[in-house]
C-alpha cells in the first residue's frame, strides 16, 4: 500500500450502520439452515404475493395497464403526490365527524415510508415516542438509526392484547413527541374496539400528543371483529395516519401508501411543511400506480377483500386449533391482520431455552419457516403468517406440533 493510500479512512455514517431491520436479517440470509430432505414451509413473511394464491385484483392490474398503455403518468408528479391520487385518498378516507381533502394528504413510497416521515417530522435526536410491545421492528429502525428513543408500552395477550394504559400513561415526559397505535396489529392479530381506541386518544389528550396511526391492515378483519378507523371515533387529538396498498390490496411491491393528516384545531400546521419538505428528498414516490389509485381505490369489488378475510379465517382457525393441542404451546386467537402469537412454555421442552432456539431448530428439523418473537419485542413468543394456502399451512402446524412432542421432557 502506497503512503496515499494509507491515509485514506473513509467511514460511513452512524445512521447509515443503524438501519438494520432484524425481520429482514432473517429472511434474506442463509441464519436458519433447513432440513435438505423437507420442503421449506415459509411462514415468516407477511408478502400475501409469495404463495400466488391470494392475487392482485383484476381491476387494480387493469387500471396500472391502461396507465401505462395511456402515458398520461410518465411524468413527475408534486412531490406530496398527484393531486387526483390525494383526492381519491381523501375521498376514501373521510369520517362524517373526520372529513378531509387532498390538502390534507401526502402520498408516498409505501407504508414504510409514511412512518417513516411521520416519525421524522415530530422526533429529533433524544426524543422518544411511545410504542406498543409487542410491534413491527420498522420503527425499531427508524429509531436507532435517526438516535431516538422508543418507550414501550405493552399489549396484554390475556385481554385480547389490548394496550395497558396505566403504563402508557406513566411513560410519557418531557422528551415524549408521539403515541404510536398499531391496528389492526402487527404480529399480534389484534384489532381494537371503539372503546379502547377512545382510551388510548384519552391519554394522548391528557399529555397533549398527536397519535400516529398505522392502519396498513384496515379492513383486514374476520371471526366478526369490526375495524374501527381511529380518525371516525376520535376527533380531540390530531391523528396522522399512516397505511397503503400493500396489505389489503395485497399489492406490496407497487410501494404505494399515505400520510393522511386529520387535524381539525391545526395542532399540526408545522408537521404538515416538515412533511412536505421531507417528501422533497425522493421527489414523490412512484407516478403510474398514484395514476391507477383512483380507479383501485374506487372501483375494487367488495368480493375481493371478502375473499382474502375468509381465507385467513381458515388459516387462522387451523393454526390455532393445531398448536392448542400441544402442552407447552399458548397460541392466542386472532381477529386480524395477517398473523398469530403463540406462546411457548420453554420448561416443558428439552434443550430448547428461547423463541430463537425454537425457531432455528424447528426449520433446522422441520424446515417450517417461523419468526422468533424477540424481532417483535416479544420473546416468549413465536409469530406464525397466516397467508398460505390451506394445505401448507396444515403441513406446516403438523410438523410444528410433532417437534415439541418430540422435544417434549419427559414425565419423571
Amino acid at each position: 500500500m502506497s503512503g496515499e493510500d494509507a491515509q485514506w479512512n473513509i467511514s460511513a455514517s452512524y445512521e447509515g450502520l443503524h438501519c438494520l431491520n432484524p425481520i429482514r436479517e432473517i429472511v434474506d440470509s442463509d441464519l436458519f439452515t433447513p432440513n435438505p430432505e423437507k420442503e421449506v414451509l415459509r411462514l415468516n413473511i407477511g408478502d400475501p404475493t409469495f404463495f400466488g394464491n391470494l392475487p392482485a385484483s383484476p381491476v387494480a392490474r387493469e387500471a396500472v395497464a391502461e396507465v401505462v398503455r395511456s402515458g398520461a403518468h410518465d411524468n413527475y408528479k408534486k412531490t406530496i403526490g398527484g393531486d387526483e391520487a390525494r383526492r381519491a385518498v381523501a375521498k376514501t378516507y373521510s369520517y362524517p365527524d373526520s372529513s378531509v381533502t387532498e390538502k390534507d394528504v401526502l402520498i408516498t413510497s409505501g407504508c414504510a415510508q409514511a412512518i417513516e416521515f411521520c416519525l421524522t417530522a415530530l422526533c429529533d435526536p433524544g426524543t422518544n415516542f411511545l410504542f406498543p410491545r409487542p410491534g413491527f421492528s420498522i420503527y425499531q429502525v427508524n429509531a436507532d438509526s435517526r438516535q431516538v428513543n422508543i418507550n414501550y408500552y405493552d399489549l396484554q395477550p390475556d385481554k385480547g392484547w389490548e394496550a395497558d394504559l396505566v403504563q402508557m400513561d406513566s411513560l410519557v415526559n418531557d422528551k415524549t413527541r408521539a403515541l404510536v397505535v398499531v391496528n389492526p396489529s402487527n404480529p399480534c392479530g389484534s384489532v381494537y374496539s371503539r372503546e379502547h381506541l377512545q382510551a388510548i386518544a384519552k391519554v394522548a389528550e391528557k399529555h397533549r400528543l398527536p397519535i400516529i396511526v398505522d392502519e396498513i391492515y384496515e379492513n383486514v378483519v374476520y371471526h366478526g371483529a369490526v375495524f374501527h378507523p381511529m380518525a371516525s371515533v376520535v376527533t380531540s387529538v390530531p391523528i396522522l395516519c399512516c397505511s397503503g396498498v400493500a396489505k389489503r390490496h395485497l399489492i406490496p411491491g407497487w410501494r404505494t401508501g399515505w400520510v393522511i393528516v386529520y387535524d381539525q384545531q391545526n395542532r399540526l400546521a408545522e408537521v404538515r411543511k416538515a412533511l412536505a419538505m421531507l417528501s422533497m428528498r425522493i421527489l414523490g414516490p412512484n407516478s403510474l400506480v398514484q395514476g391507477a389509485l383512483p380507479a383501485i381505490l374506487d372501483k375494487t369489488p367488495q368480493e375481493f377483500f371478502d375473499k382474502t378475510t375468509q381465507h385467513l379465517a381458515a388459516t387462522s382457525t387451523l393454526a390455532y386449533d393445531s398448536l392448542a393441542t400441544v402442552p407447552c404451546l399458548k397460541p392466542l386467537k386472532t381477529y386480524g391482520a395477517m398473523y398469530m402469537l403463540f406462546g411457548v412454555d420453554f420448561d416443558q421442552l428439552e434443550g430448547i431455552n428461547d423463541d430463537m432456539e425454537f425457531a432455528s431448530r424447528l426449520m433446522n428439523e422441520e424446515s417450517v419457516f417461523l419468526l422468533p418473537g424477540r424481532i417483535f419485542a416479544a420473546p416468549r413468543f413465536v409469530r406464525v403468517v397466516l397467508l398460505s394456502p390451506v394445505e401448507i399451512m396444515k403441513e406446516a402446524m403438523e410438523r410444528t406440533v410433532a417437534f415439541c412432542h418430540r422435544h417434549m421432557k419427559k414425565s419423571s
